[in-house]
Parts: structure tokens; C-alpha cells; sequence
């Protein structure tokens, strides 16, 4: 109202100039009293941050470890306010930001490395930000920690917990825009040791006294141990390196792989054999799951295939920290004791090895390797034992992977067979037999398609050896073949 008077009065006393400083003035004196509205950005209907569960398992930590924390501790989101603009035009920007207190291992750590929040970089490891903070504190999780300034501050000095034991991280207004104004799932790089840590002496820390190891034994680059129970914690990591126990006084004693071990007497006595029950021993494939170092700890899988397929799969989750190789290695030692579980044997001695224990190593007379003792039975001064061999206890086995192709050529209801790379004593006489030979990386000239079913074949007949028979190994080991079928499969 008061633009339009001042405009008419101002061009009415001076012209066109007067006219402008009028609509000036009258905008001025509209803007004071009635005011213009300010235009609102998007805003938070609910401030409240929903905090961790009672009960969830904090993980003790080893070696060098990613790792998503607890949140044990949070204030509300921060609210802040920023206007831009002049007048009609002004615009108000709401920001977030959150303080809160992340859990991270359950026994001290040494530092904290990089940090990822929703998988994206938030922290390089030379300590840069990529999003701005206001502040980020960690402590150790040792025993003289104090209460972190900015908790004492809001619960009070004397209600702030010290989270004494408990190895911990504070970010003080991190800034929620670049994360949907929600605190993000944060992963840690936790550095709890200076090395990688052996298998061996994590189990004696785990077991708390009530577990010692032989030996260190493979060693992890890091290990998050958590489980219902000590135990579980400990036979992640055991089992799929063959760790078995024997009783050492008060203790448990570990044991992995070779080591000392008794030799047991030549005049073994006539078995009778207990009605133990033994697992199935079924030809298996192995796959390792585990945390790849080379990948930024994300998941990787390492297999080994038994030759023409097992027909089950045993996966193993092993929740450490390694390189590909390393898990490798496991993945095929524990298809070496796989393939090896059916090599057992029960033994009688007289009274005089009344003092062998389950878990003892023991050798065999007249026989290369270790063998390990899984059961005992003492009755009428005898004493029988349940013997296991010990894989890379001097006898080495390999496992063969033996390539199949398949190449669907030949007429439905035949079957064609390629020999291929085979010495020359096994190779066919005639070129346009039945059977022909082909060199390695070349199609097979001549290949032809039989119906007849396979009969044995000598080294020098034109006729294949049927697979299976002493021919057909005899060519496999002398020369790595591989026959290939094509037809129906």
C-alpha cells in the first residue's frame, strides 16, 4: 500500500524521479511492517538418534582388522540454521550434524587408520577428512583411559563411563549432508597390534590362561574373534587349520600340523576293533572364505576342485584378515585332510603305553609320516588306539585337477572321444580309425564317432582305452591326459 501512495505522490511533485524514490521508500516502509515471508528448505520432522541395542557383542581384536563399530553413546542431531537472499527473496538452510561414540574392539588397540561411511573413503590413512568434522578423538581401551570431555560435558563428570577395556572412537558434529542427515554405517581400519599376529598366540589370549599353544602357527594379518562362547571364537580359526588338543597338566594344550611325536613299539597285540563311530569320509571341494587384505578387507573366496567334481561343497568362514595366497595355502591343506580323513587305524598295546593320551603325535614302525592319536580305550590291560594320519606329516599326496571339455559334435545317442597329448606307444596307428591323434591346441583331425560300446585296448591299439583301466591311468600319469566326451552328458 504504501509502494503505491509514495509512487503516485513522488511522480505528481517530481516527475519520473519522483516516482522512483517514492516506490523505493514505500517498499521500504511495506517490508517493515508488513514483511515479506521467508522461504523454508527442507527440514528433519524427528532429531532423535536410535542407539545401539543392549547385548550386542563388542569383538577383540588382532593384529590389523576392518571392522563396523558399536554405537554405544550419541547426542540428538544438531540443527543449524543458515539464511541467504535480502527481503522477499531470503532462503533458510537447515544443516546436521551428530556427536557420538563408536565401540570398536573389546581388548586395546594401537590406532586407527582409515575409516569408510557407506563404504565411501571418510578418513585416509594420513589422517585427511573428507567431510568436514568438528572433531575426532579414539582412545586405547586401556585400563587409566579417562571419560571423554565432550560425554563429561553432557551427561556430567560425574555420570560420563570411561569405557575402560573397551577400545573406542568419539566424532564430535560430524556433518550429516553428504549421508541423507542420518549418522552413516561407518567401517573401521583398527590397528590392535603391531604385526600380524599367529594363530597360536591368539588362541592363548582367548583362552585366558585355560588354552596354551605349542607353537605360534600361522600367522593372520588380523582376527576379529566374537561367538557366544570362548570356544566358538577359538574354532573359527582352528578348525580349518587341523588344530586338535592334548591334555598338559591343568591345561589345554594346541597342536597344528607336525612336531614331536613317540614312537610306538613294534609287537602290537591282536585288534579288537571298538565299534567307534567315524565320520563319513566323502570326497569334498573346499572354499575358503575370508578378508582380503589386497581389496580393502572386502570378502574373497579361494576353492580348490577335486578332479571331475566332489558333489558337495564345504565352505569354511573364516573371519580373518589375509592375503589371497595365504588363504589359498589354507584352502588346500584342508582338502589334503579332507582326502586323507579315511586313513585311519586302530592298534592294541599292551599296558605298558597306558600313558598315551588323545592328542598325542605318534609314529607308526616301518611306516613314513605322523599319525595322531583321536581316541583311546584302556580294558583288560590293553590299551587300544584310534590312529589318524597327519597330512604333511611326511607323506605327500597332490591333488590333480584333470581339465574335461566338452565338445557336443557328434550325432545325439554316439560318443566321441579325443586322445590328446599322449605318448606314442598310446596313440592311434592309423590316421581315419575310429581314434585319432591330435596335437595339443589343434582341433583333431580325423575325429571320428563310434556307437559301439569301449572295450580294452593294449598301449599300441587303435582303439582308446576305456577310462578307468590300467591303460588309461597309465597315460594320465605319463603324460597329463585328458580324454574329452562330447555327446549327451
Amino acid at each position: 500500500m504504501a509502494t503505491m501512495v509514495l509512487t503516485t505522490l513522488g511522480g505528481a511533485v517530481a516527475g519520473p524521479i519522483g516516482a522512483a524514490l517514492g516506490r523505493v521508500a514505500g517498499g521500504a516502509v511495506d517490508g517493515a511492517v508488513f514483511g515479506g515471508r521467508t522461504r523454508q528448505g527442507p527440514r528433519l520432522r524427528e532429531l532423535q538418534v536410535q542407539l545401539s541395542s543392549y547385548g550386542a557383542q563388542i569383538p577383540k581384536l588382532f593384529g590389523r582388522m576392518r571392522v563396523a563399530g558399536t554405537v554405544i553413546w550419541a547426542t540428538d542431531l544438531r540443527e543449524s540454521t543458515a539464511t541467504s537472499g535480502k527481503g522477499a527473496g531470503r532462503t533458510t538452510q537447515y544443516s546436521y550434524s551428530a556427536s557420538f561414540a563408536v565401540a570398536l574392539s573389546g581388548r586395546p588397540i594401537r590406532g586407527i587408520r582409515r575409516i569408510w561411511a557407506e563404504g565411501k573413503l571418510l578418513r585416509g590413512a594420513a589422517g585427511d577428512w573428507k567431510t568436514r568434522t568438528g572433531g575426532f578423538r579414539w582412545y586405547p581401551g586401556d585400563e587409566a583411559q579417562m571419560p571423554d570431555p565432550l560425554i563429561a560435558s553432557v551427561v556430567g563428570i560425574g555420570n560420563a563411563p570411561a569405557f575402560r577395556g573397551i577400545g573406542y572412537a568419539v566424532f564430535e558434529n560430524l556433518a550429516l549432508a553428504d549421508f541423507g542427515n542420518r549418522i552413516p554405517s561407518l567401517t573401521f581400519e583398527v590397528e590392535a597390534d603391531a604385526g600380524p599376529m599367529g594363530v597360536g598366540t591368539i588362541v592363548a589370549a582367548l583362552g585366558d590362561g585355560a588354552i596354551r599353544a605349542e607353537a605360534a602357527g600361522p600367522a593372520f594379518t588380523g582376527y576379529a574373534a566374537s561367538g557366544d562362547r570362548v570356544r566358538d571364537a577359538v574354532e573359527a580359526i582352528v578348525a580349518p587349520l587341523g588344530g586338535f588338543y592334548a591334555a598338559a597338566g591343568d591345561a589345554t594344550l594346541l597342536r597344528i600340523g607336525t612336531g614331536p611325536a613317540r614312537a610306538l613299539p613294534d609287537a602290537a597285540l591282536p585288534v579288537d576293533v571298538p565299534g567307534w563311530r567315524r565320520p563319513p569320509n566323502a570326497p569334498v571341494d573346499v572354499a575358503i572364505a575370508h578378508h582380503d587384505t589386497a581389496r580393502d578387507y572386502q570378502v574373497g573366496v579361494q576353492q580348490v576342485l577335486r578332479p571331475g567334481g566332489a558333489g558337495r561343497m564345504l565352505r569354511i568362514e573364516l573371519p580373518a584378515a589375509m592375503a589371497a595366497e595365504t588363504a589359498a595355502g589354507i584352502a588346500g591343506d584342508l582338502a589334503l585332510r579332507e582326502a586323507m580323513a579315511g586313513e585311519v587305524r586302530t592298534i592294541a598295546l599292551d599296558w605298558q603305553a597306558i600313558d598315551i593320551a588323545p592328542g598325542d603325535r605318534v609314529t607308526l614302525p616301518g611306516e613314513a609320516g605322523l599319525w595322531r592319536v583321536r581316541r583311546t580305550r584302556i580294558e583288560a590291560m590293553r590299551i587300544t588306539l584310534e590312529l589318524v594320519r597327519i597330512a604333511g606329516g611326511g607323506r605327500p599326496r597332490r591333488l590333480r585337477a584333470v581339465r574335461r571339455s566338452w565338445r557336443p559334435t557328434c550325432s545325439p545317442g554316439r560318443r566321441c572321444y579325443t586322445l590328446s597329448s599322449c605318448p606314442a606307444t598310446m596313440r592311434a596307428a592309423r590316421h581315419g580309425s575310429a581314434w585319432s591323434r591330435r596335437a595339443p591346441g589343434r582341433a583333431g583331425a580325423g575325429r571320428r564317432c563310434r556307437s559301439a560300446a569301449m572295450r580294452p585296448a593294449g598301449p599300441r591299439s587303435a582303439t582308446p582305452p576305456r577310462p578307468g583301466s590300467s591303460a588309461w591311468l597309465r597315460c594320465r600319469r605319463r603324460s597329463a591326459v585328458h580324454w574329452s566326451r562330447t555327446g549327451r552328458r
